[in-house]
């Protein structure tokens, strides 16, 4: 039987969390700033499902991923369930675990202080196969775990005024402490949730590169 090689899948899966990240980022700052907390409220929601569907998409490919690799005759491949699917099983974790939170109006900075442990976990991963030169693309692969990582260490603020400013209002006990339904310094704010988008757009472009290159490689020669 031939081995199935799903990592253009994984990168295409990549590629649709960062659209959808940054998407429901506009939309909810779009109407937060318009004072319309309905939609805001919405926006969330909806892009909160499409994230959790993601996360379990990812979740079943990354743990056939850690049974199937390393697979017998693939020089190099030896580390490749552990460089590539532990990180996508905690990624996994996050989407599903934001989702939930957010469907049953429970506080999601917890999980956006789970994402910074789990980014800086990210920047280890990446930082450490590139000095191994893991991949035959050694400097992109370090560029896109260096984005994913930064965009799971950003969530954390992002979750706090999701808190604190979208759900908090509404759902009195999810902000993590009392707080104004408006932030007393909302410069700080527009700086830590820009940050947070320009992280999303670079984690997307990192693995759009990346996935052409794997795409190109893995179609002209499949394990």
């Amino acid at each position: 039987m031939g081995f199935v090689d799903d990592l253009t899948l994984v990168l295409d899966l990549l590629i649709l969390v960062t659209t959808a990240v940054f998407y429901t980022g506009v939309m909810v700052w779009f109407e937060y700033r318009r004072r319309d907390s309905v939609r805001a409220l919405s926006h969330l929601q909806a892009g909160a499902f499409l994230l959790g569907m993601l996360g379990g998409l990812l979740g079943i490919f990354s743990v056939w991923g850690e049974l199937a690799w390393p697979i017998t005759g693939f020089p190099g491949a030896q580390s490749y369930d552990l460089f590539f699917y532990d990180v996508l099983i905690l990624l996994s974790f996050l989407l599903i675990s934001f989702c939930l939170a957010v469907r049953f109006r429970y506080p999601t900075h917890m999980v956006g202080m789970l994402g910074v442990i789990i980014g800086l976990g990210v920047l280890f991963y990446g930082v450490r196969a590139y000095q191994l030169s893991l991949t035959k693309d050694p400097l992109e692969t370090l560029l896109m775990y260096l984005a994913f990582g930064g965009v799971a260490i950003l969530s954390y603020p992002v979750t706090l005024f999701i808190d604190w400013f979208v759900v908090g209002p509404t759902a009195p006990g999810t902000d993590p402490l009392p707080s104004p339904p408006t932030p007393n310094y909302p410069w700080i704010w527009r700086i830590l949730l820009g940050m947070f988008m320009l992280s999303v757009v670079l984690a997307g472009v990192a693995a759009v590169l990346y996935g052409i290159n794997a795409a190109w490689a893995h179609l002209a020669s499949p394990p």
